[in-house]
């Protein structure tokens, strides 16, 4: 009898257990902040719609890439250069005595068919919007000349220049369709969309083309 009552107090003396000692934090932690959980403080939290996240995000895509628009690429300008046909005509003329002028096309620099037709859409959504609030035109900065100076003259380099013309191009356009500040809203800089370069757009072509023929041949099965 005597044994069985020390034995009751050696255990009552011991410590709590590690298990314990946790039960014990974790039921004090509750009870301090479980008074100061922020709203909605136990009320059922309704999820949002499905698909809103993604939504914003797109959005928030769309919303970046409109300035983009206003960009004017390398690849809407060509060479204005004199029409062969002209330059036989003037031949012609020379061993005849006829006194005919063919047409003379000036040479410089021109927009292309689809190029006309993008700064002229530039030129409408600038006519919509309040002078003050107009965004910058973009001329594409030209990375693709020759220096002659230089060894095998590739054509990899900036020509300022170039990239004036091509700019005075576009000031006057935007000028003939009524923006009178075009001169300045025009400015040249660098393309901030990449692209795809030669490596990434072959491999995309062939990729989308394979994926092509596979469902071709699953079809035909």
């Amino acid at each position: 009898m005597h044994s069985r009552n020390r034995d009751d107090r050696e255990t009552n003396d011991r410590p709590p257990s590690a298990l314990g000692l946790l039960l014990a934090i974790a039921v004090a932690t509750i009870c301090c902040y479980g008074c100061h959980v922020p709203p909605p403080a136990g009320i059922v939290i309704q999820p949002p719609t499905l698909g809103a996240t993604v939504d914003e995000i797109n959005r928030q895509q769309e919303e970046n890439s409109e300035p983009a628009k206003l960009i004017v690429y390398c690849h809407e300008f060509e060479i204005n250069l004199q029409d062969e046909r002209s330059v036989k005509s003037r031949e012609n003329v020379e061993q005849s005595s006829f006194q005919y002028e063919p047409p003379q096309r000036v040479r410089g620099f021109r927009l292309t068919p689809d190029g006309q037709d993008h700064v002229r859409m530039i030129a409408k959504h600038l006519a919509d919007l309040p002078e003050e609030s107009r965004p910058l035109v973009i001329v594409e900065r030209s990375r693709t000349s020759k220096r002659w100076e230089t060894i095998h003259e590739y054509p990899v380099h900036f020509n300022d220049e170039l990239d004036k013309l091509r700019r005075e191009m576009v000031v006057e356009v935007l000028r003939a369709f009524g923006i009178v500040n075009a001169d300045d809203l025009v400015v040249v800089a660098p393309a901030y969309p990449t692209g795809l370069n030669a490596r990434e757009a072959g491999a995309a072509y062939f990729n989308a083309l394979g994926n092509w023929n596979q469902g071709n041949r699953s079809g035909a099965r």
